[in-house]
């Protein structure tokens, strides 16, 4: 029993041997380059056809240079149509909506014809105002309904949602030249759905350049619309109110 203490005693156990501190597995680094740039066909194609996956890709790196050059011919190209199709079609159309002469629309031709240079350099002139200016704006309201996404990407993707536009460019060509009394008509329909195309593309691309809901991107879109149309209201109210003020008491 003395021997069998005496050994219990004397072993001592083991102790668990000291592991060496674990390193922790260093993780792969996290790729955080954004993805290529897309190309140009892949940009219009994508825009076109498959828009939420290439706004997706549009708002993590935004092609900027390429949305230029393709807005700035689109701008020239639709410019070119519009000046073709007046030139070619306005004695007949002009006659027919307005009853001016013969004589006074193929002088207004002649005059469009002549001013045609000029009228393309101030119409892509007043475009990019209109596409900095307002693409600010909605950048602006999108940080304020609580977006997180950059005013390149936006003006990006307000530029690019002008695409569809590139449909009406051969319409309004063929309908001047094949049916010039229903020209203007067919112009109105046309330019309604492109319309509604790039409200739906426009919203798209606010949707992913800010992390936000199709609702807040629509709020977006249509605050300054609103604005314009209650603005309008106040002072044509305004103005009836005023001009009521001064007429006779008797009428």
């Amino acid at each position: 029993m003395t021997e069998f203490r005496d050994n219990e005693m004397g072993e001592t156990q083991p102790f668990a041997k000291a592991q060496p501190p674990v390193e922790n597995e260093i993780s792969e680094p996290i790729n955080m380059e954004p993805p290529p740039r897309l190309t140009y066909y892949e940009i219009i194609y994508g825009i076109l056809f498959d828009p939420v996956k290439t706004m997706q890709r549009i708002a993590q790196n935004p092609p900027l240079g390429a949305t230029l050059i393709i807005v700035t011919l689109l701008s020239l190209a639709g410019l070119l149509a519009d000046l073709y199709t007046s030139a070619h079609a306005a004695p007949a159309h002009i006659g027919l909506t307005t009853g001016l002469p013969l004589r006074q629309a193929m002088m207004l031709s002649e005059a469009l014809r002549a001013a045609a240079p000029v009228l393309a350099v101030i119409g892509v002139i007043f475009y990019f105002v209109k596409w900095f200016f307002y693409s600010a704006l909605l950048h602006l309201l999108a940080e304020l309904y609580g977006g997180r996404g950059e005013a390149k990407t936006v003006f990006v993707i307000y530029g690019l949602a002008s695409l569809p536009g590139v449909f009406l460019i051969p319409l309004k060509v063929l309908a001047a030249l094949a049916v010039p009394a229903a020209a203007t008509g067919i112009d109105t329909v046309g330019g309604f759905i492109v319309l509604i195309w790039g409200i739906v593309l426009l919203a798209i691309g606010l949707k992913e350049a800010h992390n936000f809901t199709t609702g807040k991107a629509l709020l977006v879109i249509f605050t300054p619309v609103v604005a314009v149309i209650v603005l309008g209201l106040v002072s044509l109210a305004g103005l009836m109110s005023a001009l009521a003020s001064f007429m006779p008491h008797t009428w």
